[in-house]
């Protein structure tokens, strides 16, 4: 996680990337838990939009290859190409836990 760009976007103000960077750890793990099951529900307009989301969510802290995994699944699901999706999606998440439970382990 890289907060140089965030930073920029803030004007420098510490408070707010702190409040950004408190929002993503909040809200972007239980947005990823959320895609198995909006696959499995065949809710592609949502699951659409949650990829968007988190992809800029990945992007503002230059989480690069997180947010093009995003950007591929999200252009997939508009498509029409969810014949692998669910897997991608296993795929990703597993990824994802992993960095999450190594980046913010609790101490």
């Amino acid at each position: 996680m890289d907060l140089s760009f965030l930073k920029r976007q803030m004007a420098g103000d510490d408070a707010l990337v702190a409040r950004f960077v408190a929002i993503f750890k909040a809200q972007v793990p239980a947005q990823v838990s959320q895609l198995p099951g909006l696959c499995e529900n065949e809710d592609w307009e949502e699951l659409s939009s949650a990829f968007h989301s988190l992809k800029t969510q990945f992007n503002y802290l230059l989480m690069t290859d997180f947010a093009e995994q995003m950007r591929e699944l999200e252009e997939s699901v508009d498509n029409g190409e969810t014949a692998f999706i669910a897997t991608r999606i296993a795929e990703f998440t597993k990824t994802f836990d992993l960095f999450w439970q190594t980046e913010f382990r609790e101490n």
